[in-house]
């Protein structure tokens, strides 16, 4: 009897497991989409579209944007052509419930006018939405020296 409980239990215990790693693999094809859809698209297209309706968009020197409505207001009146905004994330992990989670990465901003580069570090939580997909409901991001290294793929 007791080795039934046992086995019952590392049965369940790995497909927690399982399931958890299909949701990490799942929220990192998610931030990997993002940015893909900033470089095609643009990164305003890209941030509203990828945002929660509740979120929180932190910038550095100013007040964070707070909704997706006042997002939308302050990305589109501003033109995103002249910069191009891609990440990588390096490190994604999820909550035990499955519904919350954390990407970590490199961000590169290559400005066209000005032929210049800038990097960074973000960090970005998400939450499961009810249809299964994955939306921000907090960005946040510092500026970095360049890296000796980059990890972004080719």
């Amino acid at each position: 009897m007791k080795i039934k409980v046992f086995l019952s239990a590392i049965l369940i215990l790995a497909g927690c497991c399982h399931d958890g790693e299909k949701d990490v693999s799942s929220l990192l094809e998610t931030d990997k989409s993002f940015s893909q859809m900033s470089i095609a698209k643009g990164l305003n297209a890209a941030f509203i579209f990828y945002a929660a309706d509740s979120v929180v968009k932190m910038r550095d020197g100013n007040f964070p944007i707070t909704g997706k409505v006042e997002m939308a207001a302050i990305y589109n009146s501003r033109p995103d052509s002249g910069m191009i905004l891609r990440w990588t994330p390096v490190k994604a992990e999820i909550s035990l419930s499955q519904d919350l989670g954390y990407t970590f990465g490199d961000w590169e901003l290559y400005i066209k006018n000005s032929d210049t580069t800038l990097y960074g570090n973000y960090l970005s939580i998400w939450k499961k939405q009810s249809d299964g997909t994955w939306k921000y409901v907090l960005d946040t991001g510092c500026n970095t020296p360049k890296p000796t290294s980059t990890r972004f793929s080719p």
